[in-house]
């Protein structure tokens, strides 16, 4: 992070934003200015004038704590529902680290509660939603597990795998565990829970609040009574307060939230606000692009086949999940390759496998997906396909073994059974599988070296 963020200075990238330290240092200088001028009054305003920093401090950090209290809540509920949909276990150990180690809630918790005087029912607000918040992170707790046990992941912490189990969980496959997962996390019944529970928080807050708020105003009305100097001080105090309050609300707190929106939704942020915040806002761009990049690169080699250069079972299973509607789904077998790599070795069989995966790329059009989705048996998903097109495949077909029969490579002679399915209506990716590899039976069945059509008989 430190080399990209350099780089971005050195770029020259972040432009426009008001700087809040120069904010800041000037509101400093002021403030130090006023305070020296009321340091010459009387003790008693001395006394007011500390009493009111006091309660400001108070003010800051019971924000502060609000703040955290709220933006903990929503990171735990975010890490939890990144690891059911993607089973990052990345997404696991962070929420066990907020939930465990960085504890903000519980420290948030602690700042508020040593700020109530009176207000006993706003206490009560607050007791109440840390209690309904912790009864939601064990929901939490046994989603990730649910959700975990779907995923076959590893080295489940403890508390993860030793949280409540659900009604009939043992009789659920791993499918029902992630929709059970799935629903614990966003059914409305676990909005409900976070809305009480933010509407208690809520409440306490602006209880807390109004009650640090009287006390400065009880500070404020004392100061009525000072000199005209004073009072002059003080209205300049708060011109200086009330436009750090705006300058925060609309370079930082407004900005913030807008960022905090889009890490939830994995989208690159939106520089604005402070001159600091459009600076972390390239930052993250810079390091989010990045990030997109290797994501890419990662799933496109987890779906490549090491050996032909195609595409392998889980590009084809990607492939064939969003394309099922006008297709023809060709499967093609090399004929007994078990003996024949026994006769001529295992290098030979190889290079066999990698001739009939460039020959399928060679044969077929760039709109066509062939892949190898298993040790010898290879697949070939044609689009914009009908029944009607079935001497087209017979003649891709025929291209691929004349390009297997040549033999200025020195490789031995293979022959191929094939077997074809074209799509239908309501057909599933499983459906036109099983059609395929139906066909493909018939194919080997019938003397092999050869092709077959679902439904349709051989062809010699």
């Amino acid at each position: 992070m430190t080399e990209q963020t350099e780089g971005i200075s050195k770029e020259g990238k972040v432009s426009g934003g008001i700087s809040i330290r120069v904010i800041g240092a000037v509101a400093i200088v002021v403030a130090i200015l006023l305070a020296t001028f009321a340091f010459s009054l009387a003790g008693y305003i001395a006394d007011a004038r500390d009493t009111a920093v006091a309660d400001q401090q108070r003010y800051t950090l019971c924000d502060q704590a609000i703040d955290d209290l709220k933006d903990a809540s929503d990171y735990l509920t975010t890490q939890a529902r990144l690891f059911i949909v993607t089973g990052n276990p990345e997404n696991m150990h962070a929420y066990l680290e907020e939930l465990n180690v960085t504890d903000r809630r519980g420290q948030a918790v602690k700042v508020l509660e040593t700020s109530f005087s009176s207000d006993l029912q706003a206490a009560a607000d607050l007791q109440q939603a840390l209690a309904a918040s912790d009864e939601l992170a064990e929901s939490e707790l046994t989603a990730m597990r649910l959700a975990a046990e779907y995923y076959g992941t590893s080295d489940v912490p403890k508390l993860i795998a030793n949280s409540k189990t659900v009604e009939g969980e043992q009789a659920m496959s791993p499918e029902q565990k992630e929709a059970a997962a799935r629903s614990i996390m966003l059914d409305d019944s676990y909005a409900q829970a976070k809305a009480t529970i933010r509407e208690n928080v809520e409440n306490s807050s602006e209880a807390l609040l109004a009650e640090l708020n009287k006390e400065i105003e009880e500070a404020d009305a004392l100061t009525q009574n000072l000199l005209f100097q004073l009072r002059i001080a003080v209205a300049l105090l708060l011109c200086v307060t009330m436009v750090l309050v705006l300058v925060l609300l609309i370079y930082v707190l407004k900005p913030l939230n807008s960022y905090i929106k889009h890490i939830g939704k994995n989208e690159p942020l939106e520089a604005s606000g402070s001159y600091e915040l459009r600076y972390l806002a390239d930052a993250y761009n810079t390091m989010y692009e990045d990030n997109s990049k290797r994501i890419m690169q990662l799933r496109e080699f987890a779906e490549r086949d090491s050996l032909t250069g195609i595409s392998n079972r889980n590009g084809y299973d990607s492939f064939l999940a969003k394309h099922t509607r006008d297709i023809a789904l060709i499967l093609i077998d090399i004929d007994n390759f078990k003996e024949f790599n026994k006769v001529y070795g295992r290098d030979t069989g190889n290079a066999v496998m990698v001739k009939l995966a460039n020959a399928l790329c060679e044969a077929f059009r760039s709109t066509d997906f062939p892949c190898r989705i298993g040790s010898d048996l290879f697949a070939v998903i044609m689009t914009n396909m009908n029944a009607d097109l079935r001497e087209a495949v017979t003649r891709k077909i025929a291209l691929v073994n004349s390009i297997m029969a040549d033999d200025s490579d020195d490789l031995p002679l293979v022959t191929l059974s094939v077997g074809a399915a074209f799509s239908a209506e309501g057909m599933t990716d499983h459906d036109i599988y099983d059609a395929a590899e139906t066909a493909l039976e018939s194919a080997q069945q019938s003397g092999r070296n050869r092709i077959a059509f679902y439904g349709e008989g051989v062809v010699e």
